[in-house]
């Protein structure tokens, strides 16, 4: 939003001695030094104002000194967001000038005082004010006054969601500058009319105007406007769905805020980042931003922005699970909007309160797969949807009155998602159909993908598959784009979460057509659909390769992160780690995650070829005739399994009830975890353990795996792409009473299968540089694992104790064709980022081993949990595998659970002798599973490591 705080032109001081008259033709210098720098050099601005206060001190008699550093003060208050003071300086100078008998000035000072009000959320005062001051102007025939009070007015309406009279004032205001060749507050008037223009969703003609002022503010080096002109053309195009340029756009903005030493701006450009993170179903992130935003809103005077956070922040809570403060927070603002009579701030509360309701509807009754019928009369979500939809209804009302036909069109779409919620298909289909229409009309392009998908969905519904098919094909088609342009697999793995909708209606049509016709051509057709929502940003990140690197201060934010670690590693060591810098140290690593979020949005992003679907016939031609890829997918509560051979695809559905796989596992994981602090005191209980355990993942294997028994026979190897939830299982370890599938298949895992492809395609180099780290001074027997493994090479390398170190990593890894680190390892489900294998000198965590440049060749991590990963969003797995996978490696050996030091040192040089007879990494892993369970049968001393990426 534009602002200025321009005066008048100064008057010559009267003749009051020499020394009186010097000191009043320095004040005015002084002034207009100030009024010059306040927009492209705050800091000039409030140098020269404080300049002008020290004149002021100086010179007590000399009441227009005084006026003209209260003036002064006015503006700087304005510009630091101290809006309280600022009224009260300028209000002090009007006075001083009205004793003076100088009635121009005295209104002049009332022009910034309409900004500073009108921030306050004091808009009446400020309609007065602004009303009072330009009559004085009018009168006195100064309209260069009058002009610029006119562009405090249309902020002020804009400030008053007025659009259409924000418009007006804002378009008279530009031809006056325009005039009078004042270009910096033309530029102003241009921007604020693109705003007032957006507002009323006339975008094409707002981004020209747009454009126009930020090339207008580049050739006349007006750094602030350049600015505006960055913030304002994102807003537009977040409201359009362009993400790319938006996040690119408000990032900019910031900075340039940032360096300009502008709080109120840069607060609000928090929180209109956070808006793109919110739309981005970025959320935790989001939630962040919003908190730092109220933060600083806060100290600074500003109420109505307050107001918009608080609702976007309800919005986040809503969208993280947490209703109460959800509520709570939309509570808040509704009372805020009231207070200030905003109609837009309402239809934004009842929006949210809306998407509110609807989250209750799927908590209380679970939506059923795509395709599956319609909602039942008795569902228990019924009651919340009805609401949210009597809320959206409302919002759109408003919206509409409002003169607000974008926010109209989102209330709508939500109105249609409540009716296909219960169960009126069709009544939801023309509501979509209809804000499809306008949302075109806008060339709003993410409710234009909303309201594709919704009328897909609802013709799924009714069982009109043909249009289904064709409005879910356009809605994915217009995704695709959007979802390539983001900058990071973080905000493309969030974003993908928030719009499976479609894919899943595309998947029911291709089952609904499998399952009337079977055959090789439909089954590909399934398992092409499947592929399609896993691990999405992770085959994406694998085919780019190495991303560039990031900036100093992301690289100082590291080493402070390490020395952090190392800070709390000797309070542990000591026996007195304390909360607080545990804290500290989470929130350095938050502030690490953002810095390099912020710096990816900066560059421009060069979207990739399109991916298109995944290529069946490649796979088939990948696999050898021994080969199988097991790939499981849960739909509701059924477990569907496709089986890929070099022959053809097989789908085989309702093999088993998820939640029965599920509380089959949960079993099985406790007798596991029996042994989880070690086999020394449990010696005498071992075979009635074991006994146990086998016939938990004896149950397993009857659920997931007997089904599958007659299309695997001939399958020596398997590789395996685990439903949701069902990555740790040991599969290893399930057996059918006789053998378990260690003995019969060679397994491998891949969280897609693109990215089963990709390790197909890419097997490792064969073994010749081993590279080994064993950091021996916490755990004794690394360092002797470590000299083991490269001791059976003859260029393996071991660097232990205080060698095996971050710098000696770096420096070997890429050289390596193996790399093996043995050491202590952490995984964090709170940050699956800053899981972490404990080096000599502090973390190697998933984030950093991002960065490393790996050749394809096999990482061993002989360390605790280090295949256990985070979720972002519903198929992308984030930790050590994925982190070592993206830095180059073809196949990653990482642990499920705790292992046992002395079975695991046995366990690796089974392991590592195969590696050099020349065996595959999965026939080593075979060999060495094989010999560790001769001696120890037990599933939890040889089932836990597991190799990801292939064979």
């Amino acid at each position: 939003m534009v602002q200025t705080a321009d005066a008048g032109p100064s008057l010559e001081p009267e003749a009051r001695g020499p020394d009186a008259a010097a000191a009043l033709a320095r004040a005015w210098d002084l002034k207009q030094q100030c009024y010059a720098a306040w927009t492209s050099a705050p800091q000039r601005a409030a140098e020269a104002a404080a300049d002008l206060q020290q004149l002021a001190d100086a010179s007590p008699g000399l009441d227009e000194v005084q006026a003209l550093a209260r003036w002064t003060a006015g503006v700087v208050r304005l510009n630091q967001g101290r809006m309280a003071e600022a009224v009260a300086q300028l209000d002090a100078a009007a006075a001083l000038w009205q004793r003076l008998g100088r009635p121009l000035e005295a209104a002049q000072t009332q022009v910034p005082k309409v900004m500073a009000l009108s921030m306050l959320g004091q808009h009446d005062q400020a309609e007065a004010c602004g009303a009072a001051a330009r009559q004085v102007f009018v009168s006195l025939g100064d309209l260069a006054a009058a002009s610029r009070l006119s562009l405090n007015l249309g902020s002020m309406h804009m400030r008053r969601d007025d659009h259409a009279d924000a418009a007006r004032h804002y378009r008279q205001a530009a031809v006056l500058f325009a005039r009078a060749r004042d270009t910096e507050h033309s530029v102003m008037a241009d921007i604020g009319l693109g705003d007032a223009l957006s507002a009323q969703a006339d975008f094409d003609e707002a981004a020209r105007i747009y454009s126009r002022a930020r090339m207008r503010a580049g050739q006349h080096g007006l750094p602030l406007m350049q600015a505006l002109a960055d913030e304002s053309m994102a807003l537009l195009d977040l409201a359009r769905g362009h993400y790319d340029a938006a996040l690119a756009g408000l990032e900019r903005a910031r900075r340039s805020y940032a360096q300009l030493a502008l709080p109120q701006h840069s607060a609000i450009a928090e929180k209109q980042l956070a808006d793109a993170y919110l739309a981005l179903h970025l959320l935790p992130e989001a939630l962040a931003l919003y908190d730092r935003a109220l933060a600083a809103m806060a100290a600074l005077d500003m109420p109505d922005d307050r107001a918009w956070t608080a609702l976007q922040r309800g919005r986040a809570l809503s969208g993280l699970g947490q209703p109460p403060l959800a509520a709570q927070a939309l509570a808040e603002a509704a009372t805020q909007f009231a207070a200030q009579a905003s109609v837009p701030g309402q239809a934004a509360v009842a929006l949210a309160q809306a998407e509110l309701a609807l989250d209750r509807a799927a908590t209380l009754a679970p939506a059923r797969p795509v395709g599956q019928g319609t909602v039942p009369a008795g569902d228990a979500g019924a009651a919340p949807a009805a609401q949210a939809q009597g809320h959206a209804a409302q919002a759109a009302v408003l919206f509409t009155q409002a003169g607000q036909p974008e926010g109209a069109v989102r209330a709508a779409l939500v109105e249609a998602d409540a009716l296909l919620r219960q169960g009126d298909a069709g009544a939801a289909r023309v509501l979509y159909a209809r804000s499809l229409r306008q949302a075109q009309a806008l060339h709003a392009r993410g409710l234009q993908i909303r309201g594709q998908a919704g009328v897909g969905l609802a013709a799924l519904a009714q069982g009109d598959d043909g249009a289904a098919a064709r409005a879910l094909q356009a809605a994915v088609e217009r995704f695709e784009s959007q979802w390539r342009a983001l900058p990071g697999d973080e905000l493309r793995g969030a974003f993908f979460a928030d719009h499976l909708a479609p894919y899943q209606g595309l998947l029911a049509l291709a089952l609904q057509a499998h399952d009337a016709q079977p055959g090789n051509a439909t089954a590909s057709r399934v398992l092409q659909r499947l592929d399609s929502v896993r691990a999405r940003a992770l085959a994406e990140r694998l085919r780019a390769g190495a991303a560039p690197g990031d900036d100093a201060e992301a690289d100082a934010l590291r080493a402070r992160l390490q020395w952090l670690h190392r800070r709390l590693q000797r309070q542990a060591d000591e026996g007195s780690p304390t909360a607080s810098l545990a804290e500290t140290l989470h929130r350095a690593e938050r502030d690490l995650l953002e810095q390099v979020r912020r710096q990816r949005l900066a560059r421009p992003v060069v979207p990739g070829a399109s991916r298109g679907h995944l290529s069946v016939p490649a796979l088939r031609a990948a696999l050898q005739p021994a080969d199988a890829l097991v790939v499981q997918a849960r739909l509701g509560d059924e477990l569907l399994v496709c089986i890929v051979r070099r022959r053809g695809v097989q789908v085989l559905r309702r093999v088993a009830s998820v939640e029965a796989v599920q509380a089959a596992w949960r079993l099985a994981r406790f007798q596991l975890d029996a042994l989880r602090h070690g086999a020394a005191p449990l010696q005498d209980q071992l075979p009635l353990l074991e006994r146990r355990v086998q016939q938990r993942l004896q149950a397993l294997h009857a659920l997931v795996w007997a089904p599958l028994a007659d299309a695997l026979t001939d399958a020596r190897r398997v590789l395996l792409v685990p439903a949701e939830g069902l990555a740790g299982l040991p599969f290893a370890a399930l057996h059918d009473g006789l053998t378990c599938l260690a003995q019969r298949h060679l397994l491998a895992q891949a969280p897609s299968v693109q990215v089963a492809l990709h390790g197909l395609q890419r097997p490792p180099v064969p073994p010749t540089r081993v590279l080994a780290l064993g950091e021996s001074s916490r755990l004794p027997h690394a360092g002797a694992e470590a000299a083991q493994v490269a001791a059976l090479f003859p260029q393996g390398q071991a660097f232990t104790g205080t060698d095996a170190s971050l710098a000696v990593l770096q420096q070997h890894a890429a050289e390596a064709d193996v790399l093996h680190l043995a050491c202590h390892a952490q995984f964090r489900g709170d940050n699956p980022m800053f899981s972490a294998l404990h080096l000599h000198d502090g973390p190697l965590t998933a984030e950093r081993a991002e960065a490393l440049r790996l050749r394809a060749g096999t990482v061993v991590l002989s360390a605790c949990e280090t295949g256990l990963a985070g979720h972002a969003g519903r198929d992308e797995q984030v930790g050590l595998v994925r982190a070592f996978l993206v830095a180059g490696a073809a196949r990653v050996l990482a642990s499920l659970w705790p292992v046992d030091d002395a079975i695991t040192a046995v366990f690796m040089d089974h392991f590592y002798r195969g590696l050099q007879r020349g065996l595959s990494p999965a026939q080593a892993l075979g060999d060495a599973q094989t010999a560790v369970m001769c001696r120890h049968p037990h599933p939890a001393f040889w089932s836990g490591f597991v190799l990801f990426g292939g064979w």
